[in-house]
């Protein structure tokens, strides 16, 4: 809706003069009859003005909008290249180190040790008291390029009789280099709480008649093989020997023996 504007000219003359602002095809209108010269002013209610933006302000807005939505889609687009890179970076590590270790894994592959059993002394204060068995192993690192540190095992070492239990020692600690051989010394205490069975004491007490024995001698030992002070591989040692001695007396000789070696 336009609005009209009457301007009133009295300097002079006072002749009054009616003047369009928007529209050029209207025509100027004689004031009122018996009217005196005067101004007119035409309101119009605020609520009742409608105004329509110009085109060019409808196109920088979508402008605007259209730049917002392309620098959302391009910090989509960063934030999943980036995470494609992450992941392509991780499983390259991943690769390289399964792929290292498997390599270190079939150059520098864990052996077991190898036990012999060399010496066996059995001490006895009286007939009937617990017994101490005294027995030699010979260890031997069969591995060619790396070490072998056994760790101590309070209790990793027993010594049976057929099926009977003979008495419990603990494994002492050891390290060995490369191809080394050590003889290792093992304790094994007679249990307090059970009597020495009938076919062990007679060939502990009888001197004079050797009575020879089959014994089994059981080892668990945790390892740790190493190359020069890198530590490779954690294992444990399981050992099973099976040997027959002379006699439990003084003199005793090992006659035959068979020991089995296991990591896991």
């Amino acid at each position: 809706m336009e609005d009209e504007r009457v301007v009133a000219s009295s300097a002079g003359h006072g002749l009054l003069s009616s003047t369009p602002t928007t529209n050029n095809n209207l025509m100027n209108l004689p004031p009122p009859p018996g009217h005196p010269l005067a101004t007119y002013v035409v309101q119009v209610p605020k609520d009742q003005i409608y105004r329509v933006p110009p085109p060019e302000n409808a196109r920088i807005v979508e402008r605007h909008r259209e730049a917002a939505k392309g620098k959302g889609k391009s910090s989509d687009g960063n934030c999943l290249t980036i995470l494609l890179w992450f992941l392509v970076v991780f499983l390259l590590i991943c690769v390289i180190i399964g792929g290292t270790l498997a390599v270190i894994y079939f150059i520098f592959t864990p052996k077991a040790p190898s036990f012999s059993v060399t010496k066996l002394h059995v001490k006895q204060q009286k007939q009937g008291s617990p017994p101490t068995y005294d027995v030699t192993l010979k260890a031997k690192n069969l591995n060619e390029k790396m070490g072998i540190e056994y760790k101590s095992d309070e209790d990793g070492a027993n010594l049976i009789f057929w099926t009977k239990n003979l008495g419990y020692g603990d494994f002492p600690g050891l390290k060995q280099d490369v191809g080394d051989s050590s003889n290792v010394g093992i304790k094994i205490h007679g249990l307090k709480e059970r009597s020495v069975p009938p076919n062990v004491q007679k060939s502990i007490s009888d001197k004079k008649t050797k009575r020879q024995i089959s014994l089994k001698l059981k080892l668990e030992s945790p390892l740790v093989f190493n190359v020069w002070i890198l530590k490779l591989w954690k294992k444990t040692l399981d050992v099973n020997c099976e040997f027959r001695v002379s006699t439990m007396a003084q003199g005793a000789k090992i006659l035959s023996q068979k020991c089995k070696t296991k990591l896991s």
